[in-house]
């Protein structure tokens, strides 16, 4: 009678993973890049030289900041049969079409604030900083998937590198 349990609960859980809704469409914009070859244009050769940005910040912004940090994912709790709008832990409304994250409280610490932008290794764009996590995580950020639970989920856990001004 135990093993029949054991495999009625597995079939379920099978079964659930393969109809949740979104799997088959998930976000373009999450996913990691294809990576091509392209021919190096002027702009490439001087490096960081191009970037007005970086030519012209002041002593206040810094040259950037790199990081190995935690990726997770998260996605908003109601969907879209919400009432109201996701909001991050600062009050800001976190919108699918745009990209956010949520840091770590150490993050703060080390020079991130809210409403900065950062670059994420293997991650198209660039990504606001608009919600703050929980103490219990250390070098952590939380991208957001707007509502798509799968996307979020395939997601799951990784290292990668972050980097900001």
């Amino acid at each position: 009678m135990r093993h029949a349990y054991t495999l009625l609960t597995t079939l379920t859980l099978l079964v659930t993973a393969l109809a949740l809704p979104g799997c088959a469409g998930t976000k373009a914009a999450k996913s990691a890049p294809s990576v091509t070859a392209a021919a190096p244009s002027a702009a490439d050769s001087f490096g960081r030289l191009a970037d007005p940005d970086f030519l012209f910040s002041g002593p206040a912004k810094g040259r950037g900041n790199t990081l190995k940090v935690k990726a997770l994912a998260y996605c908003s709790v109601g969907g879209k049969k919400a009432k109201r709008a996701t909001r991050g832990a600062w009050g800001d409304t976190l919108r699918e079409e745009e990209n956010a994250v949520a840091v770590s409280p150490d993050l703060l610490e080390m020079g991130l604030d809210r409403g900065d932008l950062i670059t994420i290794e293997g991650l198209p764009g660039k990504y606001k900083v608009l919600d703050v996590m929980h103490d219990r995580h250390d070098r952590t950020i939380d991208i957001f998937y707007g509502d798509d639970r799968c996307g979020a989920m395939q997601w799951g856990k990784r290292t990668l590198t972050i980097s900001w001004h």
